[in-house]
């Protein structure tokens, strides 16, 4: 409150000797008259004069007195009391006193001191008040301890967690200990009156363990000693409990990746480096992780191939059957699973593969063998093949020969046209020969553009005769100026194979004891390019499939034929070839009868 609005126009002094002055000036008057008018005879009676005077002089000190009681005593009492109301900090009250001079002064100096050590101890309350519900409410706990280290004041998040009493050791109430810490920070505070932070372990007054971080603050007196200190405890049990089952989950899970079967790499999406890699690498690949560690992923492919991986890595979820080469060069299958995931700093690309050599080596065996199969069933048609060559060649060289022992000249002409013919039928024989030996090796496992009707008319070739022997018909409707497709020719040959022997097979067993027209033993073949996809289909006149099968025709092992007519392998090698040319293949039953294998390729455009 601002005092300098305070006046004074009078002070005591001149009130006072107003006072004075006027009492004297009224008793000499009195005097005067009574002398005067009065009693006259007192006048010439000198003892009369000095007692009349002195009963004067009283009734002045009396009136002074009076005068100065109710003009300076009364009110400097009054201020009095105000004032040890005051200092007493009692409820101040108004000093009424409302004069002008140095009392009132004072007065309302008083009043001014008391306003504003009202507003003074209204703002203390008020902070007070605040303080205390912030120690007593902050979600922490927060003690006070002397120099024996006992509680000198708690709050209520301490009070609720241990139910400590005042006067406790502080290592007794939530150390659970009986004597004091070892390294004691409260102690380090006391003596070096400086903070301290700490991180300790006990137990709550339910039993359960409890951790928290600590800080102690001096607190001191008025010339700097440290009376007492304050330990503020953030509980961070339920952070160390979930920090310990974290690094027990990475833990758990950096065994499983260290112990997957299958290698594991973490890489750069950017730039394909190794960031990280499992234990199971070394045992397909023959690297240690410290080796492939800072490599690059496309290492493992040739040279040439490494751009087009790069590409499918980044935009390919899955690739089939991609070559990779090992520690000692030698090529391996694999099939590669690869997604973005977030790793603990940024996003990687988590690749996982899979080595398929193994399994793709028995796929050739069996393919192999079913190539071996489809020949021996092959044989009476092949065998009845290559017989009409070597009888023309035959008939050729025995007429030759007899006009050579008979001494016949022979024309050169007819000689040419001998010749021509042996040679023809050689070159025949060599043909088929040549096929069937093609035919007959173990195919490769690269793809390469292919051209589904040349393919078909070679598949077709190897037993034309034996199906025109049983009186099958083979229908064309081949299109013209297909798009090649991605393939192996030899194993796409070998589907081909597969299902036109399967539609003989399915012709023969519905016809086998019945007349049939030429048109009842047909197998249909048509090709033509829908959209992005060339689609190949072959029909046949047989019995059709059973529906209550369809869906496992494509299964190993699988078949329909009497035992020791079948491996039940040719249809699941068919989907498997198939399969890995990126393309699909399903059966329908015709409505006349029969059945029809729809097969859809993509085109290489569109690969």
């Amino acid at each position: 409150m601002n005092l300098s609005g305070i006046s004074f126009s009078k002070s005591i002094r001149g009130k006072l000797t107003m006072i004075l002055g006027g009492i004297i000036v009224c008793l000499m008057v009195i005097w005067a008259g009574v002398l005067l008018f009065v009693a006259p005879s007192l006048r010439s009676s000198p003892a009369a004069v000095v007692f009349s005077g002195g009963i004067l002089l009283g009734l002045s000190l009396f009136l002074v007195r009076k005068a100065i009681v109710y003009c300076v005593e009364r009110p400097l009492v009054q201020v009095c009391e105000a004032a040890l109301r005051v200092a007493g900090e009692q409820s101040p009250e108004r000093v009424p006193v409302s004069a002008g001079d140095e009392i009132g002064w004072l007065s309302q100096y008083i009043d001014a001191i008391s306003d504003l050590l009202v507003c003074k101890q209204q703002e203390f309350a008020q902070e007070h008040s605040e303080y205390h519900n912030l120690f007593e409410t902050v979600p922490c706990l927060i003690t006070i301890q002397d120099r024996n280290l006992r509680l000198i004041r708690y709050n209520r998040e301490f009070a609720d967690k241990f139910d400590p009493r005042q006067g406790d050791y502080c290592y007794s109430v939530y150390k659970g200990r009986t004597e004091k810490c070892d390294n004691c920070p409260v102690e380090k505070t006391f003596q070096d009156g400086r903070s301290h932070t700490f991180e300790e372990a006990g137990y709550n007054r339910d039993g359960k363990p409890i951790r928290w971080v600590a800080r102690t603050a001096p607190i001191k007196d008025e010339s700097g000693n440290v009376v007492a200190a304050m330990e503020m405890s953030l509980d961070v049990t339920l952070k160390r409990e979930l920090e310990e089952k974290l690094e027990d989950s990475q833990r758990r899970y950096q065994a499983i990746f260290s112990n997957i079967p299958n290698p594991v790499f973490v890489l750069d999406p950017d730039t394909m480096a190794i960031l990280d890699c499992n234990d199971s690498v070394e045992t397909v690949y023959g690297y240690s992780q410290g080796e492939l560690k800072g490599t690059s992923f496309l290492d493992f492919f040739e040279n040439e191939e490494c751009e087009a991986y790069a590409a499918k890595l980044q935009g390919e979820a899955f690739i089939h059957q991609a070559k990779q080469l090992d520690r000692n060069g030698n090529s391996l299958f694999v099939d590669i699973r690869s997604s973005r995931t977030a790793y603990p700093e940024w996003e990687v690309l988590l690749v996982t593969t899979s080595d398929i050599t193994q399994q793709l080596e028995t796929e050739q065996q069996l393919i192999q063998a079913s190539k071996m199969t489809t020949l021996g069933e092959m044989a009476t048609g092949i065998a009845h093949e290559l017989n009409q060559p070597l009888s023309v060649m035959k008939t050729a060289s025995g007429f030759m020969l007899k006009k050579f022992q008979s001494g016949e000249a022979v024309s050169d002409e007819t000689l040419g046209n001998m010749l021509k013919k042996i040679d023809t039928n050689v070159d025949r024989a060599t043909n088929i020969i040549g096929h069937m030996r093609q035919f007959a090796r173990k195919s490769e496992l690269d793809l390469e553009r292919v051209d589904v009707n040349q393919v078909l008319q070679m598949a077709s070739e190897i037993f034309a005769e034996q199906l025109k022997l049983r009186g099958i018909y083979v229908k064309w409707n081949t299109g013209e100026k297909l798009p090649c497709i991605r393939a192996n020719p030899s194993r796409l040959e070998q589907v081909f194979v597969n299902i036109l022997i399967n539609a003989r097979d399915a012709i023969e067993e519905k016809w086998l004891d019945k007349r049939a027209a030429p048109e009842d033993k047909t197998i249909t073949i048509t090709t033509q390019r829908s959209g992005d996809f060339v689609i190949v289909e072959i029909c046949d006149t047989g019995n059709g499939i059973p529906e209550s099968i369809m869906d496992k025709i494509f299964e190993p092992f699988f078949t329909t034929k009497p035992v020791g007519s079948g491996t039940g392998l040719g249809l699941s090698i068919t989907y498997g070839i198939i399969k890995e040319c990126n393309g699909t293949i399903r059966a329908a039953n015709r409505k006349p009868g029969g059945v029809c294998f729809t097969m859809r390729f993509p085109v290489c455009e569109a690969s």
